[in-house]
């Protein structure tokens, strides 16, 4: 998929059934909000959708919006360490 994923992250997408097209358009996309403890969490909040559909066709951006609760935790470095689906909304401190 993408250099820079741990191991940890890299078993994670397998384990939870993450569509290849969803996360690399979260990579490209998604909205970074930091976590106060040195990562930042990639997500699609609204501003993050609205350049995912002015820049996607109808078909990737269907394909994509089953996967819209996907999330991602990057480190300082750059390496992404995990990926997920969200249950609870992300505070935005």
């Amino acid at each position: 998929m993408t250099s820079g994923l741990t191991h940890h992250a890299a078993t994670r997408i397998q384990q939870r059934g993450v569509d290849r097209q969803a996360f690399e358009c979260l990579l490209a996309y998604g909205s970074s909000v930091h976590d106060h403890r040195g990562a930042e969490i990639l997500l699609f909040d609204k501003r993050a959708w609205k350049r995912l559909e002015r820049s996607v066709d109808e078909q990737t951006l269907r394909r994509v919006s089953e996967s819209r609760a996907l999330y991602a935790v990057r480190s300082s470095d750059g390496s992404l360490l995990t990926v997920g689906h969200r249950f609870k909304r992300i505070r935005r401190d």
